[in-house]
């Protein structure tokens, strides 16, 4: 893909294509590099196909010019995907059957998982396939002609104008993308029209859904004045840019907001009790200590020349005593050997998410957590344990003060943020298990606020101000993206799971922390380029903990 897109920063992580540090979602739906593995597929189509998109396809005026609503994207995105395979050069002729290959197995996937079924399927067939047929001036399988026969023949009078311009266009992407839109909106009053008897809005998206859906495809998010790729050309561009648009994240109040030790919120008797669950399940495990310490060690230690180790009888001739061969020939202690002096040089924040998913796992993370950092310890590494929740649910006082005065659109942040401290960085382990033993309290895990978590523990790690540590690793607990109800219903859902995404990338661009995540839901996992394993169900901690030591180690090297 890099050498026929002519594009070397393009990488892949879990099965998702990345263009440096940003996520290409809105590619056409036969491009899923989850079809690498189906059997169905076509591999090389599918990774010549994006090469091609990105070769001749310019992404910021494409999803500038990207419509509302989940047809109509589905529909112009397929369409310009067409046009870029469509134009693919006569020199490329493996490429250009690889990809007429992918197309058509894509669709006739469409057809044997029951796509036709609904009039909406058999609606975007017909579109795709008559548009592929006219700018590839190829024949479709027969079946496929069989079934979309009746619907071309009756859209021919209203789509055929619109298929010279394509093809007209095709080497012009402005000219075609304004085709395409008009195609779009063709598509969006049939649809418009054979649901305009149905009463209930809802039944109505009832059925599109059952209709639509065999495809996969999510709609790309708005986009502002500058797109996401532009943001991303240079280095200072890319941190101006996030610097601006981590500005633009808006909280309705903070007053209700707070930071707290966790072990201060429980009663005294309550914090005993969980402490001595803990133990008790710590010492079940049996925990090879001293094999994980010295696993650590590697990973965060290094050994430093100090000084000479002088009057020794074995090493390198010290110049100085060689008066001593004359005078105490007896004792020729005539030799020297640098002294070596083991040094950490590291620190470590553990960020636990609190939310109420992670409730039923809060026993093996706290298990795992004072574990780990016993040992970081014993291998002379800094920690801090910090966690994150909501002290309310479904947005608190922020959101009922916001209904109150009158539900302005796009609020910010409606909940009231709690961010707690279980252990600082001069605590030691010893004095810090109350506040570690505070993670099985229940009553703290509520919903969640990523974003603004992650970056107030970088920050924190950031300020720890220890002259000679170079190595300040950010862990990150969470089982998926940010919850909170009453803000998402007011801002939208990307609202929260893009702060993160910019949280995240503002991480990565700091020299000085490196990012991990742990335990990373499946649509947050491709962000993070570190992460380590997390098996709720059949791991235990202390096969965890050596997990991790090797994935650090494996990272490291």
């Amino acid at each position: 893909m890099r050498s026929l897109s002519g594009d070397t920063h393009l990488q892949i992580r879990d099965w998702q294509l990345f263009h440096k540090s940003l996520a290409l979602n809105a590619l056409a739906p036969h491009l899923n590099l989850s079809y690498l593995q189906a059997p169905w597929a076509h591999p090389r189509g599918v990774l010549d196909g994006v090469a091609l998109r990105l070769r001749y396809s310019d992404y910021e005026l494409h999803l500038s010019q990207s419509p509302n609503g989940l047809v109509e994207s589905l529909i112009y995105e397929v369409l310009e995907q067409i046009r870029v395979e469509s134009i693919c050069p006569d020199g490329l002729k493996g490429s250009k059957q690889n990809v007429e290959n992918q197309f058509l197995a894509w669709m006739q996937e469409f057809m044997a998982n029951g796509g036709v079924e609904g009039s909406i399927g058999l609606l975007l067939l017909s579109i795709f396939s008559t548009v592929w047929v006219k700018l590839n001036q190829r024949p479709i399988p027969q079946l496929m002609q069989d079934v979309v026969e009746a619907t071309r023949a009756g859209l021919a009078e209203r789509l055929g104008p619109y298929l010279v311009k394509l093809k007209a266009s095709r080497f012009d992407q402005a000219s075609y993308a304004m085709t395409s839109l008009e195609i779009t909106r063709l598509v969006s009053n049939l649809i418009d029209a054979e649901y305009q008897d149905v009463p209930s809005i809802r039944t109505k998206q009832k059925n599109i859904s059952n209709n639509f859906l065999k495809i996969e495809w999510v709609q790309p998010p708005a986009l502002g004045s500058k797109s996401e790729k532009q943001q991303h050309y240079s280095a200072q561009d890319a941190k101006t840019s996030l610097e601006r648009s981590l500005g633009q994240y808006k909280v309705f109040n903070s007053t209700y907001d707070v930071e707290i030790e966790a072990k201060k919120s429980i009663r005294p008797a309550q914090l005993a009790i969980h402490q001595q669950e803990l133990s008790e399940e710590i010492t079940k495990l049996n925990i090879p200590w001293g094999k994980l310490t010295r696993s650590y060690e590697k990973i965060f230690n290094t050994k430093t020349l100090k000084r000479w180790q002088t009057t020794e009888t074995e090493g390198l001739l010290d110049r100085r005593y060689l008066s001593r061969i004359a005078t105490a020939p007896l004792d020729p202690v005539l030799y020297k050997h640098p002294s070596k002096k083991i040094e950490a040089l590291g620190n470590v924040t553990l960020l636990i998410d609190c939310s109420g998913s992670m409730k039923d796992q809060r026993l093996k993370i706290a298990t795992c957590v004072d574990s780990l950092v016993r040992i970081l310890e014993q291998a002379q590494i800094q920690t801090e344990v910090l966690g994150y929740s909501t002290s309310a649910w479904q947005g608190g006082r922020p959101f009922k003060e916001w209904r109150k005065n009158g539900q302005v659109p796009n609020p910010g942040r409606l909940n009231e943020r709690a961010h707690w401290i279980f252990k600082d960085f001069h605590t030691p382990w010893r004095k810090a298990r109350p506040g570690i033993a505070a993670l099985l309290r229940s009553e703290i895990y509520a919903e969640s606020i990523d974003g603004e978590a992650l970056l107030w523990a970088a920050q924190r790690l950031q300020k720890e101000i220890t002259s000679h540590v170079i190595n300040k690793k950010l862990i990150l607990f969470s089982d998926g993206c940010p919850m909170d109800r009453a803000t998402i219903e007011a801002n939208g859902e990307y609202f929260l799971k893009n702060h993160l995404l910019q949280a995240i990338e503002w991480c990565e661009q700091q020299n000085n922390i490196e990012l991990w995540g742990c335990g990373i839901g499946e649509e947050l996992r491709p962000f993070f380029p570190n992460r380590l394993s997390w098996d709720q169900e059949k791991e235990d901690p202390s096969e965890s903990l050596m997990n991790w030591a090797k994935e650090l180690s494996s990272a490291k090297s």
